[in-house]
């Protein structure tokens, strides 16, 4: 006598299963016994109900019929969850315990969530803050900033001195030297955008690197009417900012110029923006990150406004937009300038 065995998992094609398994082995004059689950009122639930079958080879039809009829009845007569629940807990003879938490574990649960969040966060109210209240002296004091050392374990900052042979004008280029347990490269020097954060106070702004250069370009105007960097580039002149991008991209001058001439590069170094620090953005250079910041009608200050430029130079943004919609608008603006050595844009307002 030959056997064959099916069970079905999934309750949801419990019964086709069972007829189409019992309607095969029919034809093949099979005993089958067809495992069927009944229909469970949740997931974490599940009965099992055994319905034998005698086929006969004469009338397979009759025998699916008979499955049919079969499971509708089993499932019909099977107890339903609930009642297997309640059943189980009136019969059981175990104790379950059941530990309440208390409000000081609560508090705990809370304080370890708190602990979790990034220190930054934690210094910060969680309340909307309200606009500045004299634009013109914004508090500073309220930044909380990190050593750069704390950002950056296991490097510092460095600048690379150059010099710019047509005017004697001196560079300083920033980079973020990373001190490495390797005895045949004893450091990696990369690229760095984070400004003078820990030695300037955001109420002095940034120093102004760029004003002996301008100054410089302002009194030969009159052979140069314009001072755009696309402008000197195609008069064949290579300008302080050209060499310090070179410096940056790790390239020479002379191929920072040709690009800028081409077109297929340029330097955000506008005329008025005294504190930036030079940078090329192009098909043949480094890949540049945009932080987007900016205050509301309803929160946000000039300080924190400042905090954020900080923060995003910090973690390596090369340029950041202002997109404040709020109050002192133009006010929050100049002083993301002063303190800005990466290069700023706006939207229109």
């Amino acid at each position: 006598m030959k056997f064959a065995y099916t069970t079905t998992l999934l309750s949801s094609s419990w019964l086709l299963t069972a007829a189409l398994t019992s309607f095969a082995a029919s034809s093949a004059g099979t005993n089958v016994f067809a495992f069927v689950p009944s229909r469970p009122t949740s997931p974490q639930f599940m009965t099992t109900t055994t319905t034998t079958t005698t086929t006969n080879n004469n009338e397979p039809h009759l025998t699916f019929l008979r499955v049919l009829k079969e499971s509708e009845e089993s499932v019909t007569s099977t107890p339903s969850a609930s009642s297997m629940m309640s059943t189980a807990t009136s019969t059981t003879t175990t104790t379950t315990t059941t530990t309440t938490t208390t409000e000081e574990e609560e508090d705990q649960q809370q304080q370890q969530q708190l602990n979790m969040v990034t220190r930054e966060a934690n210094i910060k109210a969680t309340r909307r803050t309200k606009p500045t209240v004299d634009p013109f002296h914004p508090q500073f004091d309220q930044i909380q900033s990190i050593p750069y050392h704390e950002a950056f374990p296991s490097s510092t900052k460095e600048f690379k001195t150059v010099v710019h042979e047509p005017t004697g004008h001196v560079l300083k280029v920033p980079l973020r030297r990373i001190h490495l347990e390797d005895p045949d490269m004893s450091f990696l020097d990369v690229y760095d955008t984070s400004g003078y954060l820990q030695q300037t106070n955001p109420i002095d702004g940034a120093p102004k690197i760029r004003k002996e250069w301008i100054d410089k370009r302002r009194q030969r105007q009159e052979s140069h009417p314009r001072m755009t960097q696309m402008y000197f580039a195609k008069q064949g002149i290579i300008t302080e900012e050209m060499v310090f991008c070179a410096v940056r991209e790790n390239v020479e001058p002379e191929f920072v110029r040709s690009e800028v001439a081409r077109g297929r590069a340029i330097i955000c170094s506008n005329i008025n923006h005294l504190e930036l620090e030079p940078q090329i953005i192009g098909r043949m250079f480094q890949v540049k990150i945009n932080a987007n910041i900016g205050n509301s009608a309803i929160t946000s200050s000039i300080e924190e406004e400042v905090e954020k430029l900080q923060w995003s130079m910090l973690w390596g943004a090369d340029t950041l937009m202002d997109l404040s919609t709020g109050k002192h608008i133009h006010e929050t603006r100049e002083w993301i300038m002063r303190n800005s050595p990466i290069p700023v844009g706006t939207v229109k307002t």
